[in-house]
């Protein structure tokens, strides 16, 4: 049997974080949580996921830090971990900024659990073949 994929969600909204982990669960992931950057920084450390769901705007460390912290982190350690932005902000800014921090892919809120399995299962096969 196939070793489950893990996901990490770092929002700091506390229903959006057991929504998310409830949908992703049934959709057959591993789901670990973190409810700001930096408790995300040291689940991202300790989990070793195979994508991150990140919000955009958090107290304490805001998603595009996390996001650059990461990837410098991944420069040392030589993997790479794929940062789906998920975030009620929608501007061309917004946009711009995550992918220039790192993400790969950016999803406004709200979400439909059928396009965010749609968005987390294109991810994860890109990076997991």
């Amino acid at each position: 049997m196939a070793e489950r994929k893990r996901i990490l969600v770092i929002d700091d909204e506390p229903s959006i974080r057991e929504i998310l982990a409830i949908q992703l669960s049934r959709m057959g992931y591993e789901v670990a949580i973190a409810a700001d950057g930096e408790e995300g920084l040291e689940a991202y450390k300790k989990e070793k996921p195979d994508l991150i769901l990140l919000d955009l705007m958090m107290p304490r460390l805001d998603g595009l830090s996390v996001c650059s912290s990461i990837r410098t982190l991944e420069k040392q350690s030589g993997g790479r971990v794929p940062i789906l932005f998920l975030t009620a902000r929608d501007t061309h800014h917004d946009k711009t900024s995550a992918a220039l921090s790192g993400g790969d892919d950016f999803v406004a809120k709200p979400v439909s659990m059928q396009e965010l399995r749609e968005r987390v299962d294109a991810v994860i096969g890109k990076a997991h073949p």
